[in-house]
């Protein structure tokens, strides 16, 4: 392929997005990928991700750095100018797309319940292969080690919390002696 852009990436940030959708999700930006032979993927990102998304966005769309150019510029990447009518114009087709909206809504509820869950947002998402993370050691079950009265959720309400604390209270079972006429009646 010569060393000509083949595609061209527009990042639109998402204060600008919410002007084509009301409803577009906070920090979810927008990647429109323009491919000089008229194809048009969008894809979804967030905020923070956005030193991150070159690399991702060559990976997803099998391209070398070479063959893109970037608006607004990326450092290591060619860029070209865009004009605000076709902008507009950009905008207009992203509006068009009320898949996109639901991709963006999706994406940002699934990215904060990695967050939420203490998980890597980009193994859940799909964006990093397991294989590349490191494997955590699972934990050993010690049944000596109590588990203390701080463990119990305090957003229980008192009924359960009462009832997870009798639970973890020993219970001896009490030892009753067989009376001897009852043997000797055996």
């Amino acid at each position: 392929m010569p060393d000509v852009e083949s595609t061209l990436i527009i990042l639109i940030d998402a204060d600008d997005v919410k002007f084509a959708f009301s409803g577009w999700p906070d920090h979810i930006c927008l990647a429109a990928c323009l491919s000089s032979d008229g194809t048009c993927s969008m894809i979804v990102f967030r905020r923070d991700e956005r030193d991150q998304i070159p690399a991702r966005l060559l990976k997803v769309l099998k391209l070398q750095p070479s063959q893109v150019c970037f608006v607004p510029q990326i450092s290591g990447y060619r860029t070209k100018q865009f004009l605000y009518s076709d902008e507009r114009r950009l905008m207009a087709l992203v509006a068009s797309d009320p898949v996109i909206l639901e991709e963006a809504t999706d994406y940002a509820v699934n990215y904060n319940y990695a967050l939420e869950e203490g998980l890597d947002p980009a193994v859940m998402l799909g964006l990093q292969s397991e294989s590349n993370i490191a494997p955590v050691a699972a934990p050993q079950y010690d049944p000596v080690a109590r588990i203390t009265e701080m463990d119990v959720n305090p957003l229980l309400p008192d009924f359960l919390r009462r009832s997870v604390e009798r639970s973890r209270r020993p219970m001896f079972s009490s030892r009753r002696r067989a009376s001897h006429s009852i043997l000797a009646q055996a």
